[in-house]
């Protein structure tokens, strides 16, 4: 496996970079592109390969929810098609969906503020019948699609009432972290539940707009995964039917957990587990998760291990490299320094609808 990285400048205009994603390659294109969200609220598409840089929008915040905590991060996500991104604040309340072909905002996003300090802000770009829309939290316990195009909410519903006990649908889940299947059938949810205790859960992206509007709450394909004890660490799916999740415990230990979404179990009535296929321990620390669609890519201080998803063995290193995305379309990874960053692709990858 090839393991040259490139390296190249970080344009002047575009410093200090706050967050990037990855573009679609746009025809004539001398390689891949990223949208870039700088300090000073510039959008610009960047081309790494030619230096080239080309502004497409501005954010203008209008609130950092401060009074959370302090510990608001603007956080950065692009939509398969690259016409729509969204800045939003990762344990904040707020953010924006942008037409990057006008460079408006086209949606304000507000997800409530009960205990938002304690996740990133729930969302995730799709596609339904062909169409891009948006997955976004509209309240602490709640998730809606909404078609990009048209504006219309794909999920509306009732919510329950809270006053009553045993209220149907009601759910008493604090959303996290979204990440969609590579296939784009299915939301993986990094959330958690009182008293405070991580609960991953995955559900059909494709009965929740078909079927049933209140999939993502307790339709038939919803499904937890109750082993892990935290959240907000890292998670990333390698294919569409294992997802690793890691975890640490009271006593410093941490472990890998790789999920099958695809293979659930009913343990209790009304509850169903997603099945664990391996685990192993991983040491704790601060870190990443990718892929090559092979092996778990875990990105540390020591820079970036290939790890058979099985055995948690390492079976290839790249020192030094820290990347922070992942381009879906061609699977680069990409390291954001103060000038300069790197780039390094995988020999093997195929594109990603999530």
């Amino acid at each position: 496996m090839a393991m040259i990285t490139v390296d190249v400048a970080v344009p002047d205009a575009l410093r200090p970079v706050v967050d990037v994603a990855a573009l679609p390659a746009a025809l004539g294109d001398a390689g891949p592109a990223w949208l870039v969200l700088s300090e000073d609220g510039r959008l610009a598409r960047w081309t790494p390969t030619t230096g080239e840089v080309q502004d497409v929008a501005r954010y203008r915040e209008e609130r950092l929810a401060s009074e959370y905590g302090g510990g608001v991060r603007l956080r950065l996500h692009v939509s398969r098609c690259g016409r729509w991104a969204a800045v939003v604040q990762d344990r904040g309340r707020y953010g924006t969906v942008v037409d990057l072909t006008t460079g408006s905002p086209a949606m304000k996003l507000d997800g409530g503020d009960y205990c938002c300090e304690t996740v990133p802000f729930a969302l995730a770009f799709a596609e339904h019948g062909g169409r891009p829309v948006v997955v976004h939290r509209t309240d602490w316990n709640r998730l809606d699609v909404t078609d990009l195009a048209s504006g219309e909410v794909l999920t509306a519903r009732d919510s329950p009432d809270r006053d009553e006990e045993d209220a149907e649908h009601d759910l008493d889940y604090f959303h996290g972290a979204l990440s969609l299947s590579p296939d784009g059938t299915r939301v993986y949810d990094g959330g958690w539940v009182w008293q405070p205790w991580g609960m991953p859960a995955v559900w059909s992206l494709t009965a929740w707009l078909h079927d049933n509007p209140y999939e993502s709450e307790d339709g038939p394909s919803y499904a937890v995964y109750p082993e892990v004890s935290e959240w907000n660490w890292p998670v990333v799916w390698i294919d569409d039917g294992r997802i690793a999740v890691y975890d640490r415990d009271d006593a410093g230990s941490g472990t890998v957990h790789v999920l099958d979404p695809t293979s659930i179990e009913l343990r209790s009535p009304g509850v169903r587990w997603i099945k664990a296929v391996a685990t192993f321990p991983w040491p704790v620390g601060d870190f990443g998760f990718f892929t090559d669609g092979e092996h778990l890519l875990i990105a540390d201080e020591a820079g970036l291990q290939g790890v058979d998803i099985t055995s948690g063995q390492q079976v290839f290193a790249i020192d030094g490299f820290r990347p922070v995305r992942q381009d879906r379309h061609t699977g680069t990874l990409i390291q954001v320094g103060s000038a300069n960053a790197r780039l390094w692709t995988p020999p093997e990858w195929t594109a990603r609808a999530g």
